[in-house]
This record gives structure tokens, C-alpha cells and sequence, in this order.
């Protein structure tokens, strides 16, 4: 592996908790997380799998009034790199990034914990106009954010391929294979969860036909996804030539009124 792949990981790990919380350019998404360390990594097959795995899980969950949840983005990195530079299997990666999601969060509660301590502090700055100094509490505060999701990396960097090559040296192959069914099976997890929050009932049909295509067929996703796509827009048109015909008869001008 090159200098410049392990220090564009790490940026990156650093980068991710920011534009999160910060400008949202769109870097903090685990399949694009997943496709950028792989990119980097060399190996975007991979990094699309684990990132796109996780994607599914973070459908439908937020973050409300300051709740901590976990922490997908940065383990889609993680796992991608974990999987890339120990050549461990992609399913096997997902495996190893989950639980590293549920601990950032105890990170994010941390974060949240001492940004209170910056935030108190550019208040007290902005009643003296104090402005270079609410500045530093605001850069303070940035870094402090980063630091949640770049530490992680940073320590997967220096310590994770050693920790993991010594782990499936030593680990019994019948627990090695469970984790790797157990990463084969989380897909499925993420699209019930996925299903879960959509009308599925409504459009039964189109998940038939959907599994016909991939199974008896073996039309690969890509052409069933675009094939789903194009069903969607379908109906939607159909949907919305139906609402402006209801809405054309019902909101008519009578004359005779």
C-alpha cells in the first residue's frame, strides 16, 4: 500500500464527521464512503458492496434532538479499508465495520458533550464582541467534530490490517465462517428494513417481478434496477396525470352559478 493511499484514508476519516455535521457536500453517505475508499484503496467493487450494505441500514433512522445514532459512514470506510488492505471478504468486512458504528456513537455523545463547553464560551465572547476569540471556540469546535469520526480511522490505520491479520491467524476457521455468513445475510437485513418503511403491499407485484428477473432469469441488478426505475416513473406519471384530472373537474369554474 502507498504513503498517499493510507494519508488520503486518513483525511478523509477526518473529513467525514465535518461535512456530516458541516457543509454536507454529500461525503458523509456510507456508499459513497464505501466507493471512495475504495477508490483510493484500489478496489471499488468492494468498497460499493460494504458501503451500499450499509446504506440500507441507515434508511429511515436520524438523528432527533440530539440523539447519537450509529455511526454507518465512518464504518463503511473502516471496513472497506479493513477489507482491502487485510484481502478479507467483503461480507466479512460489513461484519467488522457494525460494531465499530455502535461504538463511534458513544464518540458522538463526547462530541456533543464538550462542543457544550465551546458553545458556552462564544456566547460569553459574542456580549463582549470578542470576535476573534468566538473564531477560535468555533475552530475549536470543528476540530473537536472531526476528530469523532477521524481518530477511528486513524488508529484502524496504524493498528487495524496487524490487529486483523493476527485475529484470523489465531481465530478458529468455524468462527471465521460464521462472520462471513453472518456479513452474507445483513444485505437481506437492509432491504427488510428498507421494505419496512415503504407501501410495500401496494406494489407486491413489482418485488415478484423483481425476483423472478434476478432468479430465473439472472438478469444482473444494474438491469433490474433500471427496470424498476423505469416502472416507478410509470407510475408516477400515471399518479400525477390522475391527480390533475381530479383536480381539474373538482376546482372547474360553473357558470350557471
Amino acid at each position: 500500500m502507498e504513503v498517499w493511499q493510507i494519508a488520503l484514508v486518513i483525511l478523509y476519516g477526518f473529513l467525514i464527521n465535518w461535512d456530516k455535521e458541516g457543509p454536507k457536500l454529500g461525503i458523509s453517505h456510507p456508499v459513497v464512503a464505501g466507493f471512495l475508499t475504495g477508490l483510493i484503496m484500489g478496489d471499488i467493487a468492494t468498497g460499493l458492496y460494504i458501503g451500499g450494505t450499509l446504506q440500507l441500514m441507515t434508511l429511515g433512522i436520524t438523528s432527533f434532538g440530539g440523539a447519537s445514532v450509529p455511526d454507518y459512514q465512518t464504518a463503511a470506510l473502516i471496513g472497506t479499508y479493513l477489507a482491502i488492505s487485510s484481502q478479507l471478504d467483503a461480507a466479512l468486512g460489513i461484519t467488522l465495520a457494525i460494531p465499530v458504528a455502535m461504538l463511534i456513537v458513544q464518540l458522538d455523545i463526547l462530541k456533543w458533550s464538550t462542543n457544550i463547553f465551546f458553545q458556552q464560551r462564544a456566547e460569553k465572547y459574542v456580549m463582549k464582541k470578542d470576535y476573534r476569540k468566538l473564531e477560535i471556540m468555533q475552530y475549536l469546535a470543528t476540530i473537536n467534530t472531526s476528530l469523532v469520526s477521524g481518530l477511528p480511522v486513524l488508529l484502524t490505520v496504524i493498528l487495524g490490517p496487524t490487529l486483523v491479520g493476527s485475529f484470523i491467524d489465531y481465530v478458529p476457521e468455524w468462527i471465521t465462517g460464521g462472520l462471513q455468513v453472518a456479513g452474507g445475510l445483513l444485505p437481506a437485513v437492509g432491504i427488510g428494513m428498507l421494505l419496512n418503511y415503504l407501501p410495500t403491499k401496494d406494489y407486491v407485484a413489482y418485488l415478484v417481478i423483481g425476483f423472478v428477473l434476478a432468479v430465473y432469469f439472472n438478469i444482473p441488478i444494474l438491469g433490474i434496477s433500471l427496470l424498476g426505475a423505469s416502472f416507478a416513473l410509470i407510475v408516477y406519471k400515471s399518479s400525477s396525470k390522475k391527480v390533475q384530472a381530479e383536480t381539474s373537474s373538482g376546482g372547474g369554474f360553473n357558470e350557471d352559478e
